[in-house]
């Protein structure tokens, strides 16, 4: 029973990876599967300006990191640091000397 089951379960698989693929939720991986994704897809040309990548970033919207969000980014990392030390306890001139350092990388970064 065990064999016929490994059987269902591999015919299974195959045929599960074989429709993403054709479906293009996968890379196809050979001839067949690229002519299977050919068939049941609509192949479109490439606009001109997707074919330079230099002009797509060109394009692109910068975004800024909002300094609130920073902040509570800093927050849950301390806590982060302070797990991985076991919760156990820093002396107060090493936190200091920690956020001096903190403070000068982040006036450097400007």
């Amino acid at each position: 029973m065990t064999d016929k089951n490994n059987t269902l379960k591999n015919d299974f698989e195959d045929s599960f990876k074989k429709s993403l693929k054709s479906l293009g939720h996968l890379f196809p991986t050979t001839e067949g599967e690229v002519e299977a994704f050919e068939e049941n897809n609509e192949i479109k040309e490439v606009p001109e300006n997707y074919l330079n990548a230099s002009d797509l970033l060109a394009t692109s919207k910068q975004t800024s990191v909002n300094k609130m969000e920073q902040n509570k980014f800093n927050k849950s990392s301390e806590n982060l640091a302070m797990a991985a030390r076991k919760g156990g306890n820093i002396p107060k001139e090493i936190l200091r000397k920690m956020k001096s350092d903190r403070d000068k990388a982040e006036n450097d970064e400007k």
